[in-house]
């Protein structure tokens, strides 16, 4: 890891030099407004603060106790490292709260061993937070869950899914996260990035997807498996193992300037089941020389919650500076390619899209 770490400093080195050059053109700001379905809410920013001092599992000052608290209230931390979750962080019930990692002190709030369970609960901000090694899933919302923004997170190694929105869960973004693996053997279990589905409730609808890498997971980048409307663009998908992005179940939506790259599997960047719904596929790059925007099943896009799209051309080097939870630690350096940062970003640079094929050992393609 030294070595690696050595690596990436010189590479980066002459990069974060030239930061200022480049400041004028491209501009990131910690607290940007969200965009997306959901993304109005105000989450707990127009209610209390509570602080968090503490790293321990449970007890007074501690990020489950502040969960537990009430609805109404803006979390913040004054302290910074690894929390070793011995359960997983629910709110049932709740409205209003915002957890906001980037009040964090360095080196920013890691949550390991388990996640967020979210379930009947509305207007949820959770922002800069890492969640690492869930021995289920990184997150799950579900049941009548509306309002909801997932920012800036790096949900990594789950032993389920990353992220999971289940069972009539609505107006959610998921945006400039990083959703990924770092198993050596992350292809042999199957690993999952990201599913929407419904079983027995009304369908998940209105789902933004925007700004975030999916990178070295088997499956799920994301799979659609509900009747709703849902909008992906600007993600930048790498490196699956049995396909990209899953669509069925009567899913309809917008599959919109995507980066797809990938050794494995090419083809199946897409897959459009026979029971999916309408889908406008556009403006897609990759991978390789095949053409997903060929896929495309609706001429015209869905309407949706508004976005600031960027050219194709663009998304990449944006999003493997600006996705995930600052600042950075190794694991999102290696996935992403990108120099640890004290802050996010204040600009972009042009990222070396090797970096992360040189960093870190990649499972064989199945």
């Amino acid at each position: 890891m030294n070595g690696q770490h050595r690596s990436l400093t010189s590479i980066w080195m002459p990069i974060q030099t030239s930061i200022v050059v480049v400041a004028l053109l491209f501009t990131i700001s910690l607290h940007a407004a969200f965009e997306g379905f959901g993304s109005s809410t105000p989450g707990g920013n127009n209610a209390g603060t509570t602080v968090v001092t503490s790293l321990a599992d449970a007890g007074p000052g501690t990020l489950r106790d502040a969960l537990v608290k009430g609805n109404n209230q803006r979390i913040v931390f004054t302290v910074g490292g690894t929390i070793n979750l011995k359960s997983r962080l629910e709110l049932r019930g709740r409205g209003f709260i915002t957890v906001d990692g980037s009040t964090a002190a360095s080196p920013g709030i890691t949550l390991q061993g388990n996640g967020f369970y979210i379930r009947n609960s509305h207007d949820i901000v959770i922002t800069h937070i890492r969640i690492r090694d869930s021995v289920s899933d990184g997150i799950t919302l579900w049941d009548n869950s509306y309002n909801v923004v997932f920012d800036h997170l790096s949900v990594t190694n789950s032993a389920d899914g990353n992220i999971d929105i289940t069972e009539d869960t609505r107006n959610v973004t998921v945006s400039w996260c990083i959703i990924g693996d770092t198993r050596s053997n992350s292809f042999a279990l199957k690993s999952k990035g990201m599913l929407l589905a419904s079983f027995e409730k009304l369908p998940v609808t209105g789902v933004s997807l925007h700004h975030n890498l999916f990178i070295n997971r088997f499956q799920r980048s994301p799979q659609i498996s509900t009747a709703g409307l849902f909008d992906i663009r600007n993600n930048v998908i790498r490196d699956w193992g049995a396909y990209g992005i899953r669509i069925r179940a009567g899913a309809q939506g917008n599959i919109v300037n995507n980066v797809f790259r990938t050794k494995n599997n090419e083809l199946k960047a897409v897959i459009l089941e026979s029971d999916a719904g309408p889908v406008h596929i556009a403006g897609n790059q990759g991978p390789s020389s095949a053409n997903v925007n060929a896929l495309s099943t609706k001429a015209s896009p869905f309407a949706v919650a508004p976005v600031k799209t960027d050219p194709v051309l663009e998304v990449e080097r944006k999003v493997l500076v600006g996705a995930g939870a600052f600042p950075r630690d190794h694991t999102d350096t290696l996935l992403a390619g990108t120099p640890i940062q004290a802050r996010a970003p204040i600009a972009y640079a042009d990222p070396d899209p090797l970096v992360s094929e040189k960093s870190i050992v990649y499972p064989a393609p199945r």
